[in-house]
C-alpha cells in the first residue's frame, strides 16, 4: 500500500508518539476515545526530562510512546476529508464519494492524525 505509514509489532499494534495526562507512566492504560484505547509504552516525557535531553528521541514534552492494540496499521488519507472528524473518533469510507468522513458506508479505522488513519486488520 503506498500510503502505508506504520505496520504492527510483535505486541499486535502499531506504536505511536501520543500527547499523554502528565504523570503517565509505562504500562498505563490511555483512554483515547470512548471505541480506542492505548497503552504506554514509555514514561510520557517531563518539561524537566525534555530540557535535560533526557527522554526518549522523537518523543516531544507531554508525549509518550503508546501502543495501540489491535490496530495493524496506519495510513495516510486526505486532511480535507478528516477535517470534520474529531481526533482518534471512528473513521469511514464512502463508496458514491470516494472519501472519508464521520460517517459512511463502512469503518475504516480511527484518525490518529491530521491525515492518518489506524487500521484494524479486519473491522
Amino acid at each position: 500500500m503506498k500510503n502505508m505509514k506504520r505496520q504492527a509489532d510483535l505486541k499486535g499494534g502499531i506504536i505511536v508518539p501520543l500527547t499523554v495526562p502528565d504523570g503517565t507512566k509505562s504500562g498505563d492504560i490511555i483512554a483515547l476515545s470512548a471505541t480506542l484505547y492505548g497503552i504506554a509504552g514509555t514514561d510520557g516525557v517531563t518539561a524537566d526530562a525534555f530540557k535535560k535531553g533526557e527522554h526518549p528521541q522523537g518523543l516531544k514534552q507531554g508525549q509518550a510512546s503508546v501502543l495501540l492494540p489491535g490496530v495493524a496499521y496506519s495510513f495516510e488519507a486526505p486532511a480535507a476529508d478528516l477535517a470534520g472528524v474529531a481526533l482518534f473518533a471512528p473513521v469511514y469510507w464512502t463508496n458514491a464519494t470516494k472519501k472519508y468522513g464521520a460517517a459512511g458506508d463502512v469503518k475504516v479505522g480511527w484518525k490518529i492524525g491530521a491525515s492518518e488513519i489506524g487500521a484494524r486488520a479486519n473491522q
